[in-house]
């Protein structure tokens, strides 16, 4: 992001980077899967013939429950025929015409897809217990919380009794400006002006060390009837995953005039330049130059027309980073993950003793790893960043090298030759380093010598090439246009290497 900061920084206001939208679900681990409804079911002393009744009489219960306690408490409850009706603004309408602005605001229920349990034969003619895709009632219960703001709970009524919550960053937010009586101003889940930028930005950096159990557990506990039920029978009512993430970044433009007229060329960059490979990269995929490495899924680019704009997305398999102008006054960069088993995080292996040594593992749903996962979003949205600010050069390219063609005094005022970065052994160094993956990942110097040289060198041939690339890489040092990357051997493009580049 420092390119684009470097080159469009004087027409923005502010850059804010949080959790837009999120989805949880809420799933007992006992209750997941067949073999544990097995172990619930002997537990309880419960025969397989008498499944059904006994789920039967624990959805009844879930049901009178609920909404009994709408009733108690005056909350308007609503079934809704077509499960894609908006339920969010049904749910805003109710409180509206009921005069609610905090707790409950309104209970929806509507018929809709689930995974529930139904006692079956198996081939030997045996009755089992067997987890098929169903339908059934739901409960949306929306509310606005002291806490986190506007969101929602939707409980299955059917066994397992699955829990899904939606909440929003952005409006978490504008209720933290509140408690702490700070001015704002937003457009639906745009932060558009605030009294404290860097105040706003800190709050939503610290939503990042949320006790996320104990939150979702807060916002579960008074709607789900079953609770206690499920706490004595599976310990832990509900083990909880991040379904879905959303972390935006948005730059703030003083003037609209002056975000639409990057906004064109940044679409058309989108849809001329980038590739497939740059989808991968963007959301943190090695990817070598002659082929696709281990990437398996489909990667893929769209632009499309809707009626808030034009956005730009891309994906890979499950996991996507878009951009598109916000209330016409910001861009939005957004990083979605679906799945992130696609990444990685340093953590110990499941189940292994609190002391066990630390490893890069496969990331989970498990909210456990919901920080990691922020930092992998906030890193591919800077990606894209950096390769929309290739967009923004306007300096002529001769006035842009100029400076490379005189020498310079590097580290220990010691004297560097000028570069030829257009042909030569200058340009094909600067053609290497500036390769796709060594703007992801950095680069050594046996990275260097081995796009330089190849494999096959051996013993001093190959410590005389690394002492060629040494000094090659000092001369690149002395004029600016990379960086070494404190307390590694890494090295990164500069801004102006960036710009070179292009």
């Amino acid at each position: 992001m420092k390119a684009f900061l470097a080159r469009l920084g004087t027409l923005l206001v502010s850059v804010l980077s949080g959790f837009d939208r999120l989805r949880f679900r809420g799933d007992s681990r006992l209750l997941n899967h067949t073999r544990g409804v097995h172990s619930y079911l002997y537990q309880q002393h419960i025969r397989h013939t008498d499944f059904a009744n006994h789920a039967q009489r624990l959805t009844q219960a879930l049901r009178r429950h609920t909404e009994d306690a709408a009733q108690a408490d005056r909350v308007p409850l609503r079934h809704l025929d077509s499960p894609n009706v908006d339920k969010e603004a049904v749910a805003r309408t109710l409180a509206q015409q009921h005069g609610r602005q905090r707790g409950r605001l309104a209970v929806l229920t509507c018929v809709e897809s689930c995974l529930t349990y139904r006692p079956r034969l198996d081939a030997h003619g045996r009755l089992e217990i067997r987890k098929e895709p169903g339908k059934c009632l739901h409960y949306y219960h929306y509310f606005h919380d002291a806490d986190v703001g506007f969101g929602y709970v939707r409980l299955q009524s059917w066994f397992p009794f699955t829990v899904h919550i939606g909440l929003n960053g952005r409006t978490w937010l504008y209720q933290q400006l509140r408690q702490q009586r700070i001015p704002f101003r937003h457009a639906d889940n745009l932060l558009v002006a605030v009294a404290d930028w860097s105040k706003a930005q800190a709050l939503l950096d610290a939503q990042r060390h949320t006790d996320w159990p104990a939150l979702l557990d807060r916002l579960t506990i008074p709607i789900q009837p079953l609770w206690s039920h499920l706490r004595e029978v599976a310990r832990t009512p509900y083990y909880w995953m991040a379904e879905q993430t959303e972390w935006a970044t948005d730059l703030r433009f003083r003037e609209p005039a002056a975000l639409a007229a990057w906004y064109r060329r940044w679409l058309r960059h989108g849809i001329d330049v980038l590739t497939c490979k740059d989808v991968l990269r963007f959301l943190g995929r090695q990817v070598p130059e002659q082929s696709y490495g281990r990437c398996s899924g489909d990667a893929s680019l769209d632009l499309r027309r809707r009626p808030e704009g034009v956005r730009l997305k891309m994906w890979y398999r499950h996991n996507a980073v878009k951009l598109y102008d916000k209330a016409g006054c910001a861009l939005r960069v957004e990083t979605t993950i679906n799945q992130p088993g696609d990444f990685r995080v340093y953590r110990a292996p499941e189940g292994a003793p609190v002391d066990a040594p630390k490893s890069w593992q496969q990331m989970r749903k498990g909210v456990a790893d919901l920080e990691r996962r922020a930092e992998v979003s906030q890193r591919a949205n800077e990606r894209l960043l950096e390769s929309l600010a290739s967009v923004a050069e306007t300096t002529a390219l001769g006035r842009l090298l100029e400076p490379l063609s005189r020498p310079v005094l590097g580290a220990g005022r010691r004297r560097a030759r000028a570069l030829n970065p257009l042909a030569g052994p200058d340009g094909q160094l600067l053609r290497c380093v500036a390769q796709g993956d060594f703007l992801v990942q950095g680069f050594r110097n046996r990275d260097v010598r081995r796009a330089l040289y190849g494999e096959a060198a051996e013993g001093v041939t190959r410590r005389r090439q690394a002492a060629v690339v040494t000094r090659q890489l000092a001369l690149l040092r002395a004029h600016g246009l990379i960086v070494k990357v404190y307390r590694t051997h890494r090295y990164q493009l500069s801004a102006l290497g960036r710009r070179v580049r292009r």
